[in-house]
C-alpha cells in the first residue's frame, strides 16, 4: 500500500506526523488481503488562517471503490482523529460487503423471526 500526505498553510507537529504514519500502518494491515490490487491512501490537511480552522480529507482507493472522509475542527488532532475513525469505519463496512456478511446476517435474522413466529412472538434464546 502506498500513501501520500500533504499539508497546506501550516507545518505539522511530529506527533501529528506520527499519528498519520501509525494510521497508514493500521490501514496497511487491514488491507493486506487485497494485496494483488493497488490500495492508495491520501491525506490532505489544510489550515484556514482567517478562522484558525483545519480541514482534513482522507481518501482510500480500494478495488472498485474509493472511500472518503472529511472533517474540520479548530484543532488539527481532533479533525484528523474524526476523519480517521470515519475512514476506518467505511473500510470495515467495505470488507464486510466483500465477505458477503449481509447475506448470512439476513439468513440468521430470518431464522430468528421464524422461531419468534412459531413461539407466539416471544424471542427464544
Amino acid at each position: 500500500m502506498q500513501h501520500s500526505v500533504e499539508f497546506k498553510h501550516f507545518e505539522p507537529t511530529p506527533e501529528l506526523q506520527n499519528r498519520i504514519e501509525a494510521f497508514a500502518a493500521r490501514i496497511r494491515t487491514k488491507t493486506e488481503r487485497l494485496a494483488p490490487y493497488p490500495v492508495f491512501l491520501r491525506c490532505f490537511m489544510e489550515e484556514v488562517p482567517a478562522k484558525k480552522l483545519y480541514h482534513v480529507s482522507l481518501t482510500l482507493e480500494v478495488p472498485n471503490n474509493t472511500l472518503a472522509a472529511k472533517e474540520e475542527a479548530h484543532d488539527a488532532e481532533v479533525a484528523l482523529h474524526g476523519a480517521m475513525e470515519e475512514l476506518e469505519r467505511q473500510l470495515d463496512a467495505y470488507k464486510a460487503a466483500l465477505r458477503g456478511e449481509q447475506w448470512w446476517k439476513q439468513h440468521h435474522k430470518r431464522e430468528e423471526l421464524r422461531r419468534m413466529k412459531l413461539s407466539g412472538g416471544q424471542p427464544q434464546k
